[in-house]
């Protein structure tokens, strides 16, 4: 069940930046229903998975911790990213 509740929550937020306009991951953003909602919806599934196996505190606090965790990160692993004109022979 954790494992659920991880991929489901890790899922979800990614949905949830790919859809925004102001992320650098694709050339254009997702549509609004294809991720903006799905990824809503693994993300509030992910909670719920939470909270069946955990305390309701402890579950909330995984899961705000693990959003705020992975929607920080998001734009920063962008700059792993190599660019596709990035030809300089190992220099």
């Amino acid at each position: 069940m954790a494992a659920l509740f991880l991929i489901m929550t890790l899922l979800g937020c990614v949905l949830l930046y790919l859809s925004h306009p102001n992320q650098r991951w694709l050339a254009r953003p997702l549509p609004v229903i294809g991720g903006r909602w799905s990824g809503l919806v693994l993300v509030i599934t992910g909670l719920l998975v939470a909270i069946s196996y955990l305390p309701v505190n402890a579950a909330l606090f995984a899961w705000l911790v693990m959003m705020m965790l992975v929607i920080g990160l998001l734009p920063f692993a962008f700059l792993l990213k190599p660019d596709a004109g990035d030809h300089t022979g190992g220099r």
